[in-house]
């Protein structure tokens, strides 16, 4: 193209865009100017779903325009709602609470809308104000007060139906009802940026200039859509990533390594560090092999080789995952010593797959039996019996505890990082950076949707092995089940179940011991005592102190910080330097009473204060389970 030629075009460029500006802006004026305004004429703006709705004045003024908004006029749309909580039940069958009390046709703040279908109705916490003190302590509207985006708003959405008794899902109003409205609870307790509430047509007089902005917004991002699409037509198609089997760890040339820092910055785990101006894997237990810096590296003096030993404690499993001291039973996740949850979800499918092209015919689905059960619900688990369901196979996942357990461990709000987030991942499992609450509202999106069989509270005890099948005896709260499967997969990692605070805890005080921190803000104003200075504890301990009112001790048997990530080190250096943190090193709690907690330090035993105690101190391997499968652990070699 001539220089002339590309001048005519960034001259044509500008012009085009200021034209569909300007003229979507025209539309917008005249949609402004004849706009009815009999609708602006009521008390407020009416709400987004009833304008929507087309609805009139009069189908909920029955009783003449101003008149209140009876209960009776709603459920003519709506259908009844009955209440799940006994007070406002009786409250609503004496007429002195309806629907209008707390769903306001004017000036009601918009719904929320969620990933898994619908929108969830927000509540302004000034509807309940004529019953309801959140000041006082003991008043139960605390527990529904929301907080940043939610400010001012109800985060209790169970008036009307819940998880053990939904409403029926049917007719319109079937994505705000049934199993899925759960799901999306917790996306919108997890949204953090709900839209705005009120009317879009709330202040009418900005919506030409509003309208305006917008449209020159839309033209500069069509240029921009058109310029990506075509570097996505020019960018190499995605592949389906390769299983690894073992980790690489980083190899450095002491003599070419320039001590750049490259390589430290790269790496998300904090695996290396700068030492006399040269890089040294400083945590090698914490290395996925995932390679960034090596490619950070800027001469090549860092590159990624197999260890020349394996792991201290690995099982015998072949390429396909399966074990060679008991045939028919695979390993996925941590277990097979590769960490990151995409290599989990990635082995997780190897091993469906590779049971449904193994299975003989005849063996598959018999009466009694099924082709694979999975032994834990995290993301290896989960793979496998998304792929597995994919297959035709039968498929059945036992978890000891909740669905994705492990994942619902980490603190409120914390970010599941799997770098890096953009390689392609051509499987179910939803898998991106986010948060935990949204990461396992997907995951249980996902296993309603596809109808994926987990049963939950089966802790497995025994893997026995009858008539060429294998049976999975399971312990649940109604008492032992077995389960016939033709193949098995264990997908429970290696952490296993928490570690127990090995001290004298007294009955009063049990409900005041926990072993993992689920939301801190929980502990706003109390007195809480952590044991332990692993990340998991320091990243709670770090939460904590940000909370109002909070006291925090620290209780750690080392001398002094031996492991964790730098960035949770510098945080609680920093913590424990201003005393918003106290750290008792080379101390044991020996007893947890109703009131103290006695921990034994080099200068004798102190009583320490405590409203709760937080036992983050690691799990007790699964060692016993894979010895009842008939697996080893051999040392690396």
């Amino acid at each position: 193209m001539s220089q002339a030629a590309g001048a005519r075009g960034d001259v044509a460029r500008p012009r085009r865009m200021l034209l569909l500006a300007l003229t979507a802006a025209l539309v917008a004026a005249v949609v402004v100017a004849a706009w009815p305004r009999a609708r602006m004429a009521s008390p407020g703006p009416l709400s987004t779903p009833h304008l929507r709705a087309n609805v009139q004045c009069a189908s909920c003024h029955v009783d003449g325009a101003g008149a209140p908004v009876r209960g009776s006029s709603c459920t003519g749309c709506h259908k009844a709602h009955p209440s799940t909580r006994p007070a406002h039940a009786a409250l609503l069958a004496s007429g002195a609470l309806g629907c209008p009390t707390c769903h306001a046709a004017h000036g009601a703040p918009d719904p929320t809308p969620v990933a898994a279908g619908g929108a969830v109705a927000r509540v302004a916490l000034s509807a309940c104000a004529s019953c309801h003190s959140p000041s006082r302590a003991d008043d139960p509207i605390r527990a529904c007060i929301g907080a940043g985006a939610w400010t001012g708003l109800s985060v209790c959405f169970d008036e009307h139906q819940t998880p053990t008794a939904p409403l029926p899902a049917r007719g319109s109003c079937a994505r705000e009802h049934g199993s899925d409205r759960f799901v999306a609870w917790e996306q919108a307790r997890a949204a953090s940026a709900p839209g705005a509430g009120g009317s879009p047509r709330a202040l009418n007089e900005w919506a030409l200039a509003g309208s305006s902005l917008g449209v020159c917004g839309l033209a500069i991002a069509g240029v921009a859509i058109r310029r990506r699409s075509r570097r996505a037509r020019a960018a190499p198609k995605a592949v389906a990533l390769a299983v690894p089997t073992v980790v690489r760890l980083p190899h450095v040339d002491a003599i070419r390594c320039l001590g750049c820092q490259a390589c430290v910055d790269a790496c998300p785990f904090d695996v290396l560090s700068v030492e006399r101006h040269v890089a040294v894997v400083a945590r090698p237990d914490a290395c996925c092999g995932l390679g960034a810096c090596e490619k950070a590296c800027p001469n090549g003096s860092l590159t990624l080789l197999e260890p020349r030993r394996g792991p201290p404690d690995r099982l015998r499993i072949d390429a396909s995952l399966e074990s060679l001291d008991r045939p028919g039973v695979f390993v996925a996740g941590d277990l097979t010593g590769v960490p990151l949850i995409r290599n989990a979800i990635l082995q997780g499918a190897q091993v469906a797959e590779h049971v449904a092209a193994s299975l003989p015919p005849h063996e598959r689905a018999s009466k009694g039996c099924v082709d694979l059960a999975v032994v834990g619900a995290g993301p290896a688990g989960l793979s496998a019996a998304l792929r597995a369901k994919e297959l035709g196979l039968a498929c059945v996942v036992l978890e000891q505890s909740k669905l994705a357990a492990s994942i619902r461990s980490f603190p409120r709000g914390k970010i599941v990082h799997d770098p890096p987030i953009d390689m392609p991942l051509e499987r179910q499992l939803w898998l991106r950076e986010s948060t935990k609450e949204e990461l396992v509202a997907q995951w249980t999106r996902i296993v309603r949707t596809h109808r994926i069989d987990v049963r939950e509270d089966h802790r497995v005890v025994a893997i026995g092995r009858e008539e060429g099948r294998h049976v999975v005896i399971a312990s649940t709260p109604e008492g032992s089940r077995p389960i016939v499967a033709a193949r098995v997969l264990l997908a429970i990692g290696r952490r296993g179940t928490p570690r127990k605070l090995d001290a004298v805890i007294e009955p009063e005080a049990v409900p005041r011991v926990h072993y993992a921190l689920s939301d801190a803000r929980t502990y706003v104003g109390r007195r809480v005592l952590v044991v332990g200075l692993g990340d998991s504890a320091m990243e709670a301990v770090i939460a904590l102190a940000r909370q109002p009112g909070s006291t925090v001790t620290v209780a750690y048997r080392g001398a002094d910080f031996t492991r964790g990530r730098a960035a949770n080190v510098d945080a609680m250096r920093r913590l424990v330097a201003s005393r918003r943190v106290r750290l008792l090193l080379r101390s044991q709690v020996v007893r947890v009473d109703a009131r103290w907690a006695l921990v034994r330090t080099p200068d004798g035993i102190e009583k320490v204060a405590v409203d709760s105690v937080l036992a983050l101190i690691g799990g007790e391997p699964s060692g016993a389970l894979l010895s009842a499968a008939g697996l080893r652990l051999v040392q690396g070699g």
